[in-house]
């Protein structure tokens, strides 16, 4: 009677999880549109023909609150996985099962082949069939060159470590600064370039951020908002939250289907609204740097290929 209803509570805490992700996204954009400011204010060299824009800020940019959910958000996906093949795995009643056994039932997360034949010899893996076998090898980051999951592996391992999540916020990339506050030259500012002075670093108050420079002088120039997204340290990686969390509920919904011998209907479902959002973003990006508004215009209703932000690397999705 109990194994009958566990496919409906495994997909109530996934129904939760993406709740709380989706309240997050929502709740961080909020504090980020009405509770802080972050400008770059430019800073010039004497001969007018470099300045760089130093980041001045007000309101506090990153809640620890937020750290605190997003913390949590993330370890309960890591173990709704975990729970949803302990049920798949102890499906059989004919089988029997040490402490030891128990404890260390955990869904296999691999970042090369060796290690997923690894766990692949683990009782609670080899009980699960040939079928569901091959398809959670077919998720593997050793298989697709997603790294959502290994990412969820290294924090399961920190949170035992009690290394706390950092987030930091970053210049958003996907917006980039017009830099329409610039004052060039009466002949045009010449050859020119904007650069981050260093690699999106995450933003304090005093960093340097982008430098400007032309071949002609600037006569002036005024702050820049700065577009700004939160991103996770997570294993030495600044990761994208949001990115972090669509992936997050795909590949959990994903995998719980799997365990569950359904078809990925909802994970099918996640997978092709997510990548419609970002060719979306794509190409709105596109429009502010070129500004041909066409593309972005002729989004209206796309058909991604189901799944395929788990079939790419994720430097690839957006392209």
């Amino acid at each position: 009677m109990s194994q009958s209803k566990e496919p409906s509570r495994h997909f109530k805490r996934i129904g939760i999880l993406m709740q709380e992700s989706l309240d997050f996204i929502g709740e961080s954009a909020a504090h980020h549109k009405t509770q802080i400011k972050v400008l770059a204010v430019p800073r010039f060299d004497p001969d007018h023909r470099r300045a760089v824009y130093v980041v001045r800020a007000r309101g506090e940019l990153v809640p620890v609150e937020l750290e605190y959910k997003l913390s949590n958000i993330l370890f309960q996906a890591r173990a709704t996985l975990d729970r949803a093949v302990f049920a798949a795995s102890h499906a059989n009643p004919q089988l029997t099962w040490t402490r030891q056994e128990d404890v260390q039932t955990a869904f296999p997360i691999a970042a090369t082949e060796a290690i997923w034949n690894s766990h692949a010899a683990r009782k609670h893996i080899a009980h699960l069939g040939k079928r569901k076998i091959a398809q959670i090898r077919s998720i593997q980051p050793f298989v697709t060159g997603a790294s959502l999951p290994e990412l969820l592996n290294d924090l399961h391992r920190f949170d035992k470590h009690r290394e706390p999540l950092t987030l930091s916020l970053i210049a958003d990339p996907q917006f980039p600064m017009p830099f329409n506050h610039v004052t060039d030259h009466p002949a045009g500012p010449g050859e020119w370039w904007i650069d981050f002075a260093q690699p999106n670093p995450p933003l304090a108050p005093g960093i340097e951020l982008v430098e400007r420079r032309t071949t002609r002088p600037m006569v002036a120039a005024g702050p820049e908002d700065i577009p700004v997204t939160l991103a996770a340290r997570i294993g030495g990686e600044l990761v994208d939250v949001q990115d972090l969390l669509w992936d997050t509920m795909e590949y959990v919904s994903r995998a719980a289907e799997i365990l569950e011998g359904q078809r990925p209907t909802v994970a099918n479902a996640l997978a092709a609204y997510f990548a419609a959002e970002r060719r979306q973003l794509a190409a709105f990006q596109r429009g502010m740097l070129d500004d041909d508004w066409d593309e972005w215009l002729s989004i209206a209703n796309p058909q991604p290929e189901a799944g395929q932000s788990f079939r790419r690397p994720a430097v690839d999705r957006e392209h």
